[in-house]
């Protein structure tokens, strides 16, 4: 038998807009896991006055700016021809959690030390799976 109508450049449009979608549900779940799991100060520190970085605004510390910084994005990956040739689109992405930002450069110290983005990570990678697989 031979299937002489099947458009695989639009199927292939339609598994790839599906597998975004999938992934940035299950980016968000797992955002929303890693803010439950983040800690938060309990004082906010006002910019250096003294020192070598007297004046610097990346100084400045407010409760729960690391837990602000968590967010998800979506990343558009652009790749050559053989991404056209398998998905029509030209375009492979997905969505990434990050924590952190210009206000909260520490967040790689606070994972370092105290553990809570790698332990939430492990723990949810059942509910992830399934979410990929069956959406």
């Amino acid at each position: 038998m031979r299937v002489t109508f099947w458009d695989w450049k639009q199927a292939n449009r339609v598994v790839v807009k599906n597998g975004r979608a999938r992934t940035k549900k299950a980016a968000e779940l797992l955002a929303a896991a890693v803010r439950a799991k983040c800690k938060t100060g309990t004082e906010s520190h006002p910019i250096y006055k003294k020192g070598k970085y007297a004046g610097q605004p990346w100084t400045r510390r407010d409760v729960g700016s690391l837990k602000k910084s968590i967010r998800v994005t979506e990343k558009n990956e652009k790749y050559g021809i053989e991404a056209m040739q398998y998905t029509g689109l030209g375009i492979i992405g997905g969505a990434r959690v990050y924590v952190g930002n210009y206000w909260a450069w520490y967040a790689a110290i606070v994972e370092h030390y105290d553990p809570f983005i790698r332990p939430t990570a492990a723990s949810m990678q059942g509910q992830i799976k399934s979410i990929l697989e069956n959406g």
